[in-house]
């Protein structure tokens, strides 16, 4: 039976996407070739773009999986006057009522990277390991997606069968795979990223390229987040490698007298490709027609006061934790932090972000975004320096990274707070709060703004997403959390 990349669907879900390339390569197209044909090394490549661009769609990095993390955080609201994702901001949600597309979006990344490494119709050479292992390294980003949200943290020591279906064979329409355990998906993610650290390219054509780079920072997250005996000493060897060496391979901080044209600037040149990033995805008139990033569905959409969408807003609370000369801040009206147009219906009110500008020189939503960046290395290193006993080390290199954004310093009396106090500065708007909060096992406390929900506990059931009704239907063998049932 032939089976086309038209329908390629996701394991679980039934749930179509298109094929994508990047923007230097051409589509693998599917009305012409079969999956079953990927016999050379061009198409190889091919197949590998459609997964970047699967994860970089709005269901995935491209607009979700950014929104969520501060959504379910303490640091953002939604404005009573445009509202939406409220399900995922009250935490409101059950198997038939929620906002979680990205489950399917991950899973579509998985099955085209199962392909690819797959794959014994090309030679192996050089350039064939390369796109493996690039297939690796995003494979175990999604699988490490999924066990995030889907799964408790390991450290909580709850529900530990309850991880996410492990698939690592090709597509197979009768599949019905349950639950692996939490540690099995975690030391599967652990394979995939040290063998795309390895094989991938060290410096890489473009930052839309996952590199060798790109998968240690992945490593030092992960190891932070399961917390095994000897993970922490393992985070601090990924991070500090990265802080050390990636220098020269052209990742390195950006200065603070730059730091707002990073993100906000209109010329993408200022912007795109830069040395703090480490790995961003590929948004242009070409692979938005893919993504479905555009008016409806986007970050500078849901973010940036000049779009009709707009509707997410910091708290006071937030604004008020930085420093006024902070270049993460920056002034009130032209900052990255600004009051402009802000609702009165919102009590009390927010300030909006300009890290997503909707208009560059390129045109709307077509700025890259910045998934893994250099400053997530360097406070990476922080957090296990803690976490391994050296605390006198880590409070001075946590001070010397807040001066260097003219921010406020720490007195380390509850350092893993202040550490974390600094991760929520610098990411904010990047979809890694609410995963600050729950790796530590610490509770969702929205200080205003907020009716339903505001102080969640980590060992609630709402730290871990419900199995849709729709993928349960699908996969008799796929159990719900405990809880949801």
């Amino acid at each position: 039976m032939k089976k086309y990349f038209l329908i390629i669907s996701t394991l679980f879900l039934l749930v179509t996407t298109n094929s994508c390339s990047e923007r230097e390569l051409d589509l693998y197209p599917p009305f012409a070739d079969e999956i079953n044909g990927v016999d050379t090394e061009s198409k190889m490549q091919q197949l590998l773009n459609g997964a970047y661009l699967t994860s970089a769609s709005a269901n995935g990095y491209g607009t979700e999986l950014m929104l969520f993390g501060d959504l379910m955080g303490d640091k953002l609201f939604v404005s009573n006057s445009n509202p939406s994702y409220l399900n995922t901001y009250n935490f409101s949600f059950n198997s038939t009522q929620n906002d979680f597309s990205f489950y399917g979006a991950m899973y579509n990344v998985i099955v085209k990277c199962n392909m690819t490494i797959n794959n014994t119709l090309v030679p192996t050479n050089a350039n064939v390991k390369r796109i493996k292992a690039e297939a690796k390294i995003l494979r175990g980003l999604a699988y490490f997606t999924l066990v995030n949200y889907y799964s408790p943290t390991p450290s909580s020591g709850v529900n530990q069968d309850f991880g996410v279906p492990l698939v690592l064979s090709d597509y197979d329409v009768n599949i019905q795979p349950a639950r692996a355990t939490v540690a099995q998906v975690y030391d599967q993610i652990i394979t995939d990223l040290k063998a795309g650290a390895i094989e991938a390219n060290a410096i890489p054509s473009s930052k839309v390229i996952l590199s060798q780079t790109a998968a240690k920072l992945l490593l030092s997250r992960v190891y932070l987040t399961r917390r095994a005996a000897g993970d922490a000493a393992l985070a601090l060897q990924y991070a500090t490698d990265i802080v050390d060496n990636s220098p020269g391979l052209g990742f390195s901080p950006v200065a603070k007298a730059d730091y707002q044209t990073y993100f906000s600037g209109m010329s993408d040149d200022d912007a795109e490709n830069k040395p703090e990033t480490i790995w961003e995805l590929d948004l242009n008139i070409d692979t938005n027609k893919y993504t479905g990033i555009g008016s409806n569905v986007s970050l500078p959409g849901y973010y940036n006061r000049t779009d009709s969408r707009k509707c997410m807003l910091f708290n006071q609370t937030f604004y008020n934790s930085f420093a006024t000369s902070d270049v993460r801040r920056g002034p009130v009206t032209s900052g990255l932090l600004i009051n402009v147009g802000v609702p009165n219906t919102d009590t009390p009110k927010g300030f909006w972000t300009n890290k997503y500008p909707r208009l560059t020189n390129n045109g709307n939503y077509f700025r890259n975004i910045k998934v893994l960046r250099f400053a997530e290395a360097q406070l990476n290193q922080i957090e296990a320096l803690h976490l391994t006993g050296q605390n006198a080390l880590a409070l001075t290199k946590l001070n010397a990274f807040a001066l260097s954004r003219n921010g406020s310093t720490y007195t380390g009396t509850n350092l893993l707070n202040d550490i974390l106090a600094e991760k929520s500065k610098e990411f904010y708007g990047e979809g890694q709060r609410f995963l600050d909060l729950k790796r530590h096992n610490l509770p969702s406390v929205k200080p205003s703004n907020c009716t339903t929900n505001c102080n969640v506990a980590a060992s609630d059931k709402l730290f871990v997403l419900p199995m849709s009704q729709g993928a349960l239907n699908t996969n008799n063998k796929l159990t719900q959390y405990p809880g949801y049932n």
